[in-house]
C-alpha cells in the first residue's frame, strides 16, 4: 500500500508539473490584461521557463524519455516568442547609423558618464528618454553633443513629452499618431532622417509601464502598432524604453516584422540599480529595412536602465 501511495504521489506531482509548465508556456501568447496581472507576469516569462527546463533535465537524468519529450516540446513552444528571429532581407547596404538609446531616469543619470559614453560611441542618432534641458546643457558643456546639430522639441514641452532625439544627419520632426492623446501618456517624437540619400523614419519610444490595470501600457503599444503599420514601405528605427519584453504578446504584435538589435536572444537592460545585474530587456532598438551589428548595453550611474547602442545598416 505504501508503494502504491508513493507512486500515486509521484503521478500527481508530475501532472501538476506538466500543467504548471503548460501555463508558463502559454503565458507569452496571451493578449489579455486580467486587471494588469498577466502583463506583469509575462515580463518574467523567459525566467519562468527555468521550471520546464529543470523538469526536462531531471527526467533526462532519470532516463524518463517519454516524459522528457513532453517537457522538451513545451520548452520549445515557450522559447519561440522569446527568440528574436530577424526577417530575411538583402545583404547589400547603402548607408549606416550608429544609434545610442538611453533612459536617463528623470535626468538623474551621471552627465559625466553619459558624456563619456557618447564620446566613445560617436552616435549619429541619440535618443534620450526621461530627459530634460538641464541634462542637455550639462552634456553640451562637456562636449558630448558636438556634431549632433539636429534635435526634436525640448523636454518637457508643457509636460507632454520626456524624450528627445538628437541627430548628426539632417532631420525633420513630423506629426504622427504618437501624440500624448494617442499614447495615453507622453508623446513620442517622430522624425525623418536623411541616410544615404533616403528618408528613414525614427521614433523615440517611451511606453507607460504596465502598472495597475495596464490600460495605458496597452494604449501606448497600440499607438506604436498603428504608426508602424501606417508606414509599411518606409525604412524605420524605433528606440527607447518600451517597458515591455518579448514575453508580452502586445509588444510583439506592435513591432511585428521588425528586427531586434540585440540579436537572437534578449539582452537584459533593467533594473540595473536594484539588482547586481539586470534581468529584463525593456529597452529596445528595432529596425525595418536594416541590419544591426555590434550591439551592446552599458551601465551609467544614476539610472536603473542600461544604455543600448548599435550600428544600423540600411
Amino acid at each position: 500500500m505504501r508503494k502504491d501511495g508513493q507512486h500515486q504521489q509521484k503521478n500527481t506531482f508530475l501532472i501538476l508539473l506538466i500543467v504548471i509548465s503548460a501555463l508558463i508556456v502559454a503565458l507569452p501568447y496571451q493578449p489579455w490584461l486580467a486587471g494588469g496581472i498577466i502583463p506583469k507576469v509575462q515580463a518574467f516569462a523567459s525566467w519562468l521557463l527555468l521550471i520546464p527546463l529543470g523538469a526536462l533535465i531531471l527526467k533526462l537524468l532519470k532516463r524518463k524519455r517519454r516524459t522528457a519529450v513532453v517537457f522538451m516540446v513545451l520548452l520549445a513552444i515557450g522559447l519561440i516568442p522569446q527568440m528574436h528571429i530577424a526577417p530575411a532581407g538583402q545583404s547589400e547596404t547603402t548607408g549606416e547609423l550608429r544609434v545610442l538609446s538611453f533612459n536617463a531616469y528623470r535626468a538623474e543619470a551621471s552627465s559625466n558618464e553619459l558624456a563619456a559614453l557618447i564620446k566613445e560611441e560617436h552616435p549619429d542618432l541619440l535618443i534620450l528618454v526621461e530627459t530634460n534641458e538641464r541634462l542637455h546643457q550639462d552634456l553640451t558643456s562637456l562636449g558630448a553633443l558636438k556634431g549632433l546639430d539636429f534635435r526634436t522639441a525640448p523636454a518637457p514641452a508643457g509636460g507632454v513629452r520626456d524624450t528627445v532625439i538628437f541627430s548628426k544627419n539632417p532631420m525633420t520632426e513630423i506629426d504622427s499618431g504618437l501624440s500624448e492623446r494617442d499614447t495615453g501618456w507622453f508623446a513620442m517624437p517622430t522624425v525623418e532622417v536623411d541616410v544615404a540619400q533616403q528618408r528613414v523614419l525614427v521614433a523615440g519610444v517611451h511606453v507607460y509601464p504596465p502598472l495597475k490595470d495596464a490600460q495605458q501600457w496597452r494604449e501606448g503599444l497600440s499607438a506604436i502598432d498603428t504608426w508602424v503599420h501606417a508606414h509599411p514601405q518606409s525604412p524605420m528605427i524605433l528606440a527607447g524604453d518600451f517597458n515591455s519584453t518579448s514575453g508580452h504578446r502586445l509588444y510583439r504584435d506592435a513591432v511585428a516584422g521588425m528586427t531586434e538589435a540585440s540579436g537572437l536572444r534578449p539582452q537584459s537592460t533593467w533594473p540595473q540599480a536594484m539588482l547586481s545585474f539586470p534581468v529584463l530587456e525593456i529597452d529596445h532598438i528595432l529596425g525595418r529595412g536594416v541590419r544591426f551589428a555590434q550591439t551592446r548595453a552599458t551601465p551609467v550611474t544614476g539610472s536603473d536602465h542600461l544604455a543600448v547602442h548599435t550600428t544600423a545598416r540600411f
